[in-house]
């Protein structure tokens, strides 16, 4: 039994502030203002801008701020506390049958070379090597400098293609490759040189490009101050795309077979008269089974990425490739999928106004994806981060709330009842974020379904069945989507901890979509490698087809 000597951590009556936004958010001089067609400065990226940013209880008006809006503020006082309930698993990669081609991707240097010679030169190894300094010197100089994108343009073409070439060889023998391509940096992540920035992001797009079929993951380790652990942690990371075995010790799960959709999107063309745009789609497929010869043993695997290029009217009601993606499933027996998504642009869910198309959970992709297939369920899911403040030590890494009844207040559209939000889930990792003399907090992750939305009651006992009422079905569903946490724990480590946020690759500032971004040659357009090689991919298919045919 626990007893809560508090109720309550702190004051939570709504404060009313002021948020306001400097004038420094805008861009000074009128050259730059004409060439580039927008008025604010160009250091606005991820938390550049937040300094343009400021909150306190002043009613006045100051002659600095661009604007000021006045808000009401409320901080939610939620309390985590370890229960006597506890699960027990072990894990291990399941390489049965798995063939392995390693690639290192290196600058013509004297340590790298020495790295090679001691522990490569005797395997079977792809090796792409760039000479950095003529890079550095010619082409990653300055950055108007025009070479830089028609370089980054011909080396991602080439590189994609010259491995594509290798790899379908593979895939026309039915042999699924892993390629574990491990980058030589010389500068260090946080002040990393431009060529060495370009050789990280692209190595991202051809991660997701290949995962369509073969397993192909992507680490960089930086030689400065290179120690033991950060290797093993390096090369650890190296096996996230291998499958996976969990095994419970108090816990057999009655559902075969789940899926796991994640979908998201990225702008790669439009027209500056109207409203027409060209998005590039991308997801990644997850799978768990359940061992039929062993009663508490899961195993989960990527089945493979996806992507492809649709404009605003296709994207939303009808994007063939996640349709066929699941149909495809269906086929293989599978019946529940978790339907994962959310737009890289929208940070908060709001299912009222111009959101009420709800980018991919819109009601018109939901009863596409399930024509033809009575007994499918698709479970929409929104997932969300915050953090908390560990008070005490608690000796479990990873905690978790699934009780709706505690979380169900939290996320209400109190504008319209009948259409809202639902918190299901809760995951905690236990992990201190920061330094533990100025901040120490960890973090959360939220999941959040759609109730009374689509129109369809059989959608809606579905979604109550499997994700709120307190049924076997909706156990065994969060404790997979648990484990799909916990496979994504990259640090090399006796003990696994989960990891908090398993989409990054496909979502946020560092998902393959952001790091697609680069500057055209002419500054004022944005490229995406991603959507470019993803058209060149389309062209070879639709290509081959059509020789197939004559």
């Amino acid at each position: 039994m626990i007893v809560l000597k508090k109720t309550k951590l702190f004051d939570t009556k709504p404060c009313t502030l002021k948020v306001s936004i400097s004038q420094g958010i805008l861009e000074k001089d009128e050259d730059k203002i004409i060439d580039s067609n927008q008025i604010f400065n160009d250091k606005l990226a991820k938390k550049e801008g937040l300094k343009y940013i400021s909150v306190d209880d002043s009613s006045g008006i100051d002659k600095e701020e661009l604007c000021s809006l006045s808000v009401e503020i409320k901080f939610n006082d939620i309390q985590y506390f370890r229960s006597n309930e506890e699960q027990k698993f072990s894990m291990k990669y399941d390489l049965e049958g798995i063939k392995t081609i390693p690639m290192l991707l290196t600058p013509q240097e004297k340590q790298c070379r020495e790295i090679y010679k001691q522990g490569l030169i005797n395997q079977a190894c792809l090796v792409c090597n760039y000479n950095y300094e003529r890079l550095k010197e010619e082409i990653f100089n300055a950055e108007d400098n025009p070479k830089m994108f028609w370089y980054q343009l011909t080396f991602s073409l080439l590189t994609y293609l010259s491995l594509k070439v290798l790899l379908d060889e593979a895939k026309k023998a039915d042999t699924r490759l892993f390629i574990p391509l491990l980058r030589l940096h010389l500068t260090d992540k946080d002040d990393a040189s431009p060529e060495e920035v370009f050789m990280r992001s692209f190595s991202y797009v051809l991660s997701h490009l290949l995962n369509e079929y073969h397993r192909f993951s992507s680490q960089g380790i930086c030689l400065k101050q290179l120690d033991f652990f950060k290797k093993r942690n390096s090369l650890s990371s190296l096996y996230s795309t291998i499958p996976k075995i969990f095994k419970f010790d108090n816990y057999t799960p009655k559902l075969d077979k789940l899926a796991i959709i994640v979908v998201s999107s990225r702008e790669c063309d439009r027209k500056s008269t109207n409203t027409y745009q060209i998005k590039n789609m991308i997801g990644e497929v997850i799978c768990l089974d359940h061992q039929k010869n062993t009663s508490n043993a899961i195993r989960l695997y990527n089945q493979g990425t996806f992507s492809k290029n649709y404009d605003t009217e296709e994207i939303y009601k009808n994007p063939d490739v996640l349709t066929n993606k699941v149909t495809e499933l269906y086929n293989k027996g599978y019946r529940h999928f978790l339907y994962i998504a959310k737009s890289p642009y929208s940070n908060y869910l709001n299912i009222t106004g111009e959101d009420r198309e709800l980018f991919f959970m819109s009601p018109d992709i939901i009863k596409t994806l399930k024509i033809g297939k009575g007994d499918i369920h698709i479970y929409p899911i929104f997932f969300d981060k915050y953090y908390v403040v560990k008070l005490q030590n608690i000796k479990a890494a990873s905690l978790y709330i699934q009780d709706t009844s505690e979380l169900r207040g939290l996320v209400n559209d109190k504008a319209d009842a009948s259409q809202r939000s639902l918190v299901f889930f809760n995951l905690f990792n236990g992990i201190t974020v920061g330094n533990k003399n100025d901040r120490s907090y960890n973090g959360v992750i939220s999941y959040t379904t759609l109730l009374n939305i689509y129109n369809d009651i059989e959608h809606e006992k579905t979604i109550y069945a499997g994700l709120i009422n307190d049924t076997e079905l909706k156990k065994d569903i969060l404790n997979y989507l648990t484990l799909f946490h916990f496979s994504r724990y990259e640090a090399a480590s006796s003990m696994i901890n989960l990891k908090l946020d398993p989409y990054q690759n496909l979502i946020g500032d560092n998902s393959v979509g952001a790091l697609s971004m680069s500057k055209h040659s002419n500054k004022n357009i944005d490229f995406n490698s991603l959507a470019f090689l993803t058209e060149v991919r389309r062209y070879l298919y639709d290509k081959l087809e059509k020789e197939e045919q004559e």
